[in-house]
């Protein structure tokens, strides 16, 4: 299992960080792509494959790099985490050779995602009324449900974003298992500890929402609330989501750092 963050930053980023994007690729070589924000094509267009083309020109259907792309999975439904599924819907059905792509997603989220973000682009072609599953092969999730892909392992990880007391966003971390290995990424989140060392008990590795912003938002985790974890488990996280240029010594903080754009982590 490799992970490779084809973006770092926050909503409001730039192209040296673009949104928090990820792609997990399996051992057998497929890919899955966890969130797809608004500038998703484009960080996949800097995407080094295997074979070390880079796709940033490419205007071949052949060699588009979302074509690699076996499966989705959404956390939430802010745009710079599904501001990219309705570019991937057509690009997929309109394809030469089209394969629905597997959508993995807590299933209130997969109906809302529909309902209120894609329907208005995707629910109609040329005489023809669609569907979210005439673009996805769609595979909807309990809550505190878990899901199998290509040999991984995968427990939906219940994280507050905002809270309001009328409508609750939630973002769905993932607890990843394979061969031993154990990471725990926990998406966009509030601050919440309990939760994090709960679960980060269980994993060798945290990749862990972090605001660098000299105020706090609230609705993400502000990197001096997370200096105030334990060592033991500071010394598992790798900080993601951040705002451009961030003013912070991480390593010295007992942190394992910034993950960078294009930063690859191998598990084996």
């Amino acid at each position: 299992m490799k992970i490779k963050f084809i973006g770092v930053g926050s909503a409001f980023t730039t192209s040296d960080y673009y949104q928090s994007n990820m792609l997990i690729t399996a051992g057998n070589g497929k890919k899955l792509l966890l969130d797809c924000g608004t500038d998703v094509r484009f960080a996949l267009g800097e995407c080094k494959w295997p074979d070390n083309r880079q796709f940033s020109n490419t205007s071949s259907q052949e060699e588009a790099p979302d074509e690699n792309i076996d499966a989705i999975y959404i956390s939430h439904l802010h745009s710079d985490h599904i501001g990219g599924m309705e570019w991937m819907a057509f690009k997929t059905y309109f394809c030469l050779n089209p394969k629905r792509k597997k959508l993995f997603m807590e299933e209130n989220l997969m109906h809302d995602l529909w309902d209120f973000s894609l329907k208005g682009g995707l629910g109609c072609i040329e005489g023809k009324c669609m569907h979210l599953t005439d673009y996805f092969d769609c595979r909807p999730l309990a809550g505190n449900g878990f899901f199998h892909w290509e040999g991984i392992h995968f427990s939906l990880i219940k994280m507050p974003h905002v809270i309001t007391g009328y409508k609750d966003i939630h973002s769905y971390g993932l607890l990843m298992e394979e061969d031993g290995n154990v990471v725990f990424i926990t998406t966009d989140t509030q601050f919440e500890p309990a939760i994090v060392s709960r679960v980060g008990q269980k994993a060798d590795i945290i990749f862990h929402d972090c605001e660098t912003t000299p105020f706090k938002t609230i609705v993400h985790t502000h990197y001096d609330d997370l200096c105030t974890l334990p060592l033991e488990l500071r010394q598992k996280i790798w900080l993601y989501h951040y705002q451009p240029c961030p003013n912070r010594q991480a390593k010295a903080d007992g942190f394992r750092g910034f993950v960078t754009k294009g930063q690859e982590f191998d598990f084996v």
